[in-house]
């Protein structure tokens, strides 16, 4: 695709630019939040729970605060997709990041109440990327 500066912003894949800029928003993060629960639960193994253990309880603390912001800003890649202004996006996601899991559950309740659950559910071509055959 061109754009009015003339620039081809798609690659041999079809994807255009800011696809790519999210796949790799995306990888970084998956690699982040990874790699963080990953060398907690080496160093840290998660049982015996050690509640008694200052360390082990910090370690864990922040190794779930990382974990619930990845889900959450996949979760905002979601909503600012479904969104029909990147404003109400923007203040759901920072909804989400700032007060948690009741804004999330929120959303869902209103898009659900707006679109129905079968909003929700893959196209039977999109459906096919995700079968494992």
């Amino acid at each position: 695709m061109v754009n009015t500066t003339g620039i081809n912003n798609t690659s041999s894949s079809g994807r255009s630019c800011p696809t790519w800029l999210f796949i790799g928003f995306y990888v970084i993060l998956f690699a982040i939040t990874a790699t963080t629960i990953a060398m907690t639960a080496s160093n840290f193994p998660l049982f015996p729970f050690q509640a008694d253990s200052l360390e082990w309880n910090s370690n864990w603390l922040i190794a779930t605060v990382i974990d619930y912001y990845g889900a959450c800003l996949c979760f905002c890649g979601i909503v600012f997709k479904s969104e029909d202004n990147w404003i109400y996006g923007s203040l759901w996601c920072l909804g989400f990041c700032l007060l948690g899991s009741p804004i999330c559950c929120l959303w869902m309740l209103i898009f659900l109440w707006k679109h129905g659950v079968d909003s929700l559910s893959l196209s039977p071509n999109r459906r096919s990327h995700y079968q494992l055959n």
